[in-house]
């Protein structure tokens, strides 16, 4: 069965003149910021807030370069990963798909149709699985896939507790955290409502952090809030704040729902935590580097779709 991999990420806008466009797409999606009163009112509420913040929002991209590095180091992820598999797949390709920027979900999909793939793997970029993310996504997948019934989907959800994954990311904290410092994992915030709902997100991401810290100390927090929504917490950096000030610790600080540097990474937390903490506090905290277009994470993801594609032939 000739079989296509397709890498999912939420995207980025490439450069400052595609911020407001992204917002809008962004603050339309329901499975992310779900208004009361239905849908009617979600895309009045996408265009005002999109009116509202492009302007800022566009000011944090210049920060980083002018665009969202997302799409060009998971681009660099698929080649690696093609490679990888291959060795276990022969003919298998890796492609990219962006939820709200290009290259889209629809395309990715037709251009595997294109090229003749009977089976297509989906593995998101995000190692937990959260409605808002991976769910948002699939139903994207699966409204597209309607004009392709050829094609059979294999879904990863996660890989949260992969041991694959897991072992890259110890490494990476054994070679970059001194013993002094506490591990602080930050994790993309989400909803209470989600939560509430019995999204496993929070869990996941508590777990991949146990999993990673491997019985040193650490705790857990939570970043990236926007929109009028209640946000599940701690707040990443009223606790960073908390842990220099009062405790007086040194802290290492581990992006663990993230794969690669992208605004969360590159502004959230190496600029604007800078601004708002200070250099006093901000001296004592060091970020752990991403994984980007290391083939050591490539290796990984691999192992996650051999597994995933091991299941798909016992069944």
């Amino acid at each position: 069965m000739k079989t296509r991999v397709i890498l999912l990420a939420m995207g980025g806008p490439q450069t400052i003149g595609d911020v407001r466009r992204y917002l809008y797409d962004v603050f339309s999606d329901r499975m992310l910021i779900r208004l009361p009163g239905g849908a009617v009112l979600q895309r009045p509420f996408a265009r005002i807030m999109s009116m509202l913040r492009h302007k800022s929002v566009a000011g944090n991209y210049a920060k980083i370069g002018g665009g969202s590095p997302i799409l060009r180091w998971t681009q660099a992820q698929a080649r690696l990963i093609e490679a990888e598999l291959n060795e276990t797949i022969p003919g298998v390709s890796c492609d990219v798909a962006m939820r709200y920027t290009a290259p889209s979900i629809p395309d990715a999909i037709c251009e595997a149709h294109r090229t003749g793939a009977q089976r297509v793997i989906f593995l998101p970029m995000y190692p937990q699985y959260c409605i808002a993310t991976t769910g948002s996504n699939v139903v994207e997948i699966e409204k597209a896939l309607r004009a392709f019934s050829e094609i059979t989907p294999v879904y990863i959800n996660d890989f949260y507790d992969h041991p694959a994954y897991i072992d890259v990311l110890r490494n990476y904290i054994i070679r970059n955290a001194r013993e002094d410092e506490l591990l602080v994992f930050s994790a993309h915030a989400v909803p209470q409502r989600l939560v509430a709902e019995g999204d496993p997100y929070v869990d996941q991401v508590r777990r991949t952090a146990e999993l990673a810290a491997n019985g040193r100390e650490y705790v857990v927090t939570f970043q990236s809030r926007t929109g009028p929504v209640c946000w599940i917490g701690p707040d990443t950096l009223e606790e960073i704040r908390r842990l220099v000030n009062e405790g007086g610790r040194k802290l290492f600080l581990i992006p663990v729902s993230f794969v690669c540097d992208h605004i969360e990474t590159l502004f959230e937390l190496d600029v604007d935590l800078r601004e708002r903490l200070g250099e006093k506090v901000m001296s004592r905290v060091r970020r752990m580097p991403m994984f980007n277009d290391d083939p050591a994470f490539a290796k990984a993801l691999a192992a996650v779709v051999t597994d995933k594609v091991g299941e798909y032939v016992k069944r």
